[in-house]
């Protein structure tokens, strides 16, 4: 009798034993651990879409006027354009048609003897290299109407084109190189030349930002 007692003892051990090794895997989620490691895995950070979200929520779109206002707080005093062209002048002067483009600012000076000047059109995908054409076209106009005037020759000359994404911006910049006038045309070449990268790079710098 002794020996059957134990043997049952025994039994009973072995099987509340093997009932604590494991729990089926629906019951883990029930668990406290369980349920913190849903959460943790749930956390918007984790997920691609959720992360792309908040970086477009972040970028500003710049408008036209704003980057304007970004080469103007660049150049100071010696950003020089003040007279905003429409899109019928600005279609006389480079052939630019309003079914070109999305939005577009051009700005020159007032009087027709100084030529500093900065365009920035935000053409429409089909248009990119007609609006490019059609602005090197126009500096080259303007460069030949110069050759008999040295300071407003060289700038025509250190004038920059260049695409940005969509944008097309044409900066000629320079602002007063009478004190250069001296030194040649390779000197105020380079000092527009100068002034127009940094025009480019801040205009770069915030289209990019806002793509």
């Amino acid at each position: 009798m002794r020996k059957i007692i134990i043997m049952i003892m025994v039994c009973s051990l072995l099987v509340l034993t093997g009932c604590g090794e494991e729990l089926p895997e629906d019951e883990l989620v029930k668990t406290e651990t369980g349920f913190e490691d849903t959460r943790q895995d749930m956390e918007a950070s984790n997920f691609p879409v959720f992360r792309e979200k908040s970086v477009q929520e972040e970028r500003h779109f710049y408008t036209m006027p704003e980057l304007k206002e970004e080469v103007k707080n660049l150049l100071e005093d010696r950003y020089w354009p003040e007279v905003n062209l429409s899109a019928a002048e600005l279609e006389r002067l480079t052939g630019i048609t309003e079914d070109m483009y999305v939005d577009f600012l051009a700005e020159r000076e007032v009087l027709d003897a100084h030529i500093d000047t900065m365009i920035i059109i935000h053409a429409k995908e089909d248009y990119v290299g007609d609006i490019e054409r059609a602005i090197e076209d126009y500096r080259s106009a303007v460069i030949e109407k110069n050759r008999n005037y040295p300071q407003n020759l060289s700038k025509a000359q250190a004038s920059r084109l260049e695409t940005i994404d969509d944008y097309v911006c044409f900066v000629q910049l320079g602002a007063d190189t009478t004190s250069l006038a001296d030194k040649g045309h390779e000197a105020m070449m380079a000092h527009c030349l100068e002034e127009n990268e940094k025009a480019l790079y801040v205009l770069e710098q915030a289209i990019l930002q806002g793509l």
